[in-house]
């Protein structure tokens, strides 16, 4: 019997005989052979709780996306502000950035990924050295990229969010007729 250990952490057999397999390991001592082994079991999952699973992940990962995101907006506004106030300093706009964490991670100097409902969400976050010239306009650009992309990632979740279906009809739930619901009854 071949057994695996599994993440869920889930569910123990017991096997009366031990396996003879070249690569077990390390099997406690024993004087009898028929002594029990325990075996951890693989749960039984189904696709709909895989697809929950899948779901959940996903709108996990747009949550922390969109986290991210508000913070790089935040700090792209520090820093435009700080231009606005005459520093020019260019690697201390870059501090402000790296200062910029989300769940202990820089954000500036990266690319953030999100793929939910079979679309991906991308968006690169560069230092402010990284961007040249007119940084006022690419700061304010970066902005409305961020705010674009959450809004792509709102949209995201609500399809996301859509039972999968394989009735194509279009329902009039404006013009209700209770006598033709009644009628599919009969």
């Amino acid at each position: 019997m071949v057994s695996s250990i599994n993440q869920f952490n889930t569910g123990n057999v017991y096997q009366t005989t031990q396996p003879k397999e070249a690569t077990q390991v390390a099997q406690p001592e024993s004087n009898s052979e028929n002594s029990p082994v325990e075996i951890q079991e693989l749960p039984n999952v189904s696709n709909q709780t895989l697809e929950i699973r899948k779901f959940t992940d996903g709108i996990k990962g747009a949550n922390e996306m969109i986290g991210a995101m508000q913070i790089a907006d935040i700090t792209i506004n520090a820093i435009s502000n700080q231009l606005k106030s005459g520093t020019t300093n260019v690697s201390a706009l870059d501090s402000t950035a790296k200062a910029a964490q989300f769940k202990n991670e820089p954000l500036f100097g990266k690319e953030l990924n999100l793929q939910l409902a079979g679309e991906n969400i991308s968006v690169s976050l560069p230092l402010p050295s990284q961007l040249g010239e007119f940084l006022p306009n690419k700061l304010s650009e970066k902005h409305d990229e961020i705010i674009e992309k959450m809004t792509a990632i709102s949209r995201l979740i609500e399809k996301a969010s859509l039972p999968i279906s394989n009735n194509s009809g279009n329902y009039d739930f404006e013009n209700f007729d209770a006598n033709t619901f009644k009628d599919l009854f009969k």
